[in-house]
């Protein structure tokens, strides 16, 4: 994790040093080895920066290069280094006194920027072009890492972090009522050009943007999920074999360079453990141990869907793999939440479990935190309803054997497996919908959210939001592919708020089933093999089985929350922070948009049965709400100094 920032401004001006060491300051908590900045008459670029790997060692960005008339600076892990020192006839004595940036200056200068559908890794990249006097942006496809802007009539100014852009007196400090309509009426997709300040966007996943001195610019996309033609049409014994070749090859590219071992968020389930199924035997043969951190309950407390101790316990003996357990202690949903506030600049909700697992991986050297995120929506599908999928498509002869798989292997009633499996999911989502909401009295989705009604209408009648596009808590938004095509798209598109958390600690982040090339092989996967034998996750039990614990090889369909004690969490910490809400009263900035009695009835219903489970949704939502009623009235300062950083 390092960081990047620059401005270039358009109205003639030159760029000063100090504006520029002005948003380094705001960053260096991503920049602990140092930072640099250069300024060249209307343009200026910085960086700050934490080395993770060998290669950050011979980082010394801003890259100024005289003759090719360019500058760049970038915050990025190279992992096909050596293919591309390759294509460019970079000797192996040169590459190693290479670092990734030197060789991304490279390929820029002899691709130009059709270099960026060359680049695998993570990657937010500035590079300012003097002859053409242009600015260049880009983001990694699936958007690992991240990058805000500004783009005004006087400057265009970009960073890897919000407040380091209000560094910046022509950078507005407001807030967007149309982010927080979104924000509270909770829409499927997120929108680049929506965040909860005006005037200020980010950068889209897979994306390269630039904007000219005299004010024009364009953008163009330069990856796209879709599946690799050399993955398509191939056989069972390609796909096991791909599988565990390209997995393990992007959980490697995270570690192999390293120089402190990694932390992993670990539940012990198919996608994190099958990270350190494949990244402990790396450390272990340096004499070193991933920090493997599991979430457990606080002792006492008790959740529908359990902890992770079993399935994480499993991994445990592993060579290279150091277990720690964080649990929630006395933390609550008000913990530290204006400092996040005005750390990040951005509004989400406390994490207790990656507040705890972060800081504990920091303590112990880590520079690097994973997670296993992505591989429910990539190559480790999983979907209730694959036996409806079946039978839809008319295999019949298929749908009878894996029926009877599915009950050997689960050991359900034939009466469960006939609803859950097959008979909801054929069920139209659409139709669906509309029976839940005839339940709900066919009051409209909006209306069940906690947002004043008129602030809604507005933002639905001008179409910022969509109200066909919510998210229903009982339907999914789609199925099968579509919905982890969808999900991916989600991702690419979405803000950089896990990196975001993590720098808070000082650590870089990444999650290895985004990969760009394990989305390319799980859109080629056939669906026989994304259920095969009764079991979900066919190809992980099969080409891993020889790796990960047997325990995991049969377990059971469904996931282990990573945050066991969230539910417990929001019903316990409701009711102090509606008093907090009701104490700033009616005249407060958060109540022109927050429904305020809606929120009072739902802390009610919440309250009237142990730890909330009464309506788990309605307790989720309310602390949706209320997050961002404290964050509207933090940054109004119009939330009392009981609630100020």
């Amino acid at each position: 994790m390092s960081a990047i920032f620059g401005v270039l401004r358009r109205d003639g001006g030159a760029v000063e040093e100090r504006a520029l060491e002005a948003m380094a300051r705001i960053l260096a908590h991503r920049g602990p080895d140092g930072s640099r900045v250069l300024a060249l008459d209307n343009a200026g670029l910085g960086h700050c920066l934490m080395r993770v790997t060998r290669e950050d060692r011979l980082e010394a960005q801003p890259l100024h290069d005289p003759a090719a008339g360019v500058t760049l600076v970038a915050d990025l892990r190279l992992d096909n280094r050596e293919a591309l020192a390759s294509e460019l006839g970079i000797g192996d004595d040169a590459l190693a006194q290479m670092a990734d940036s030197d060789v991304l200056l490279a390929a820029w200068r002899h691709w130009g920027d059709a270099c960026l559908g060359k680049l695998i890794g993570d990657f937010t990249i500035a590079l300012r072009d003097h002859r053409a006097r242009r600015l260049y942006l880009a983001r990694d496809g699936m958007g690992q890492r991240g990058l805000y802007l500004h783009a005004g009539e006087q400057i265009v100014a970009f960073a890897s972090e919000i407040p380091a852009l209000f560094a910046l007196p022509e950078v507005p400090r407001a807030l967007s009522e149309a982010g927080i309509a979104r924000r509270l009426l909770v829409p499927v997709d997120p929108d680049p050009d929506v965040t909860l300040y005006d005037g200020v966007t980010y950068l889209p996943g897979g994306n390269l943007r630039w904007f000219d001195d005299a004010g024009g610019g364009g953008e163009r996309r330069f990856w796209e999920p879709q599946a690799a033609p050399e993955h398509l049409g191939k056989d069972n014994a390609y796909y096991l074999e791909a599988y565990r070749a390209v997995v393990t090859e992007a959980i490697a590219c995270r570690v192999r360079r390293l120089e402190k071992p990694p932390c992993l968020m670990f539940s012990g389930g198919f996608d994190s453990g099958t990270i350190a199924a494949v990244a402990a035997p790396i450390m272990a043969a340096r004499g070193q141990a991933m920090i493997a951190v599991t979430s457990v309950l606080n002792e006492g407390e008790s959740s529908p869907r359990g902890d992770s101790r079993a399935l994480a316990e499993a991994f445990a003996g592993m060579p290279g793999l150091a277990l720690h357990t964080v649990s929630r202690g006395e933390d609550s949903l008000l913990t530290r939440l204006e400092e996040s506030f005005a750390r990040s600049g951005e509004c989400v909700t406390f994490n207790y479990v990656r507040a705890a697992g972060f800081a504990l991986g920091r303590r112990e050297g880590a520079r690097l935190a994973m997670d296993g995120h992505g591989g429910d929506y990539t190559v480790n599908m999983l979907d209730a309803g694959m036996l409806g999928r079946i039978l839809r498509r008319g295999h019949l002869r298929r749908f009878w054997r894996e029926l009877r798989a599915r009950r050997a292997f689960t050991r359900r009633s034939l009466a469960a497996i006939l609803y859950g499996d097959v008979l909801r999911p054929l069920v139209p989502q659409r139709l669906m919908r509309a029976i839940f909401d005839w339940r709900d009295a066919s009051v409209p989705l909006w209306q069940r959210r906690y947002v004043q009604g008129d602030f809604a209408l507005r933002h639905v009648a001008g179409g910022m939001v969509d109200p066909r596009r919510l998210r229903h808590p009982r339907v999914a938004w789609q199925r099968w592919q579509a919905r982890w095509l969808h999900m991916q798209r989600m991702m690419m598109l979405g803000p950089p708020t896990p990196a975001t958390i993590a720098a808070a600690q000082g650590l870089d982040f990444t999650r290895p089933f985004h990969d760009i090339r394990i989305v390319a092989l799980a859109l080629a996967i056939p669906e026989h093999l994304q259920f095969r034998d009764g079991r979900e996750r066919w190809l992980a039990r099969t080409a891993l089985a020889d790796c990960l614990p047997p325990s995991l090889i049969a377990r059971q369909p469904g996931n282990t929350p990573e945050r066991p004690g969230q539910e417990a969490m929001f019903a316990q910490s409701l009711p102090a922070a509606l008093a907090m809400l009701e104490e700033a009263g009616p005249e407060s900035p958060a109540a022109r948009y927050v429904d305020v009695g809606k929120l009072r009835a739902a802390v009610t219903e919440a309250g009237s049965s142990r730890e909330g489970r009464s309506n788990p949704i309605a307790t989720s939502g309310a602390a949706n709400a209320m997050l961002i009623a404290r964050f509207v009235n933090w940054f109004s300062r119009g939330n009392g100094p009981s609630q100020e950083p």
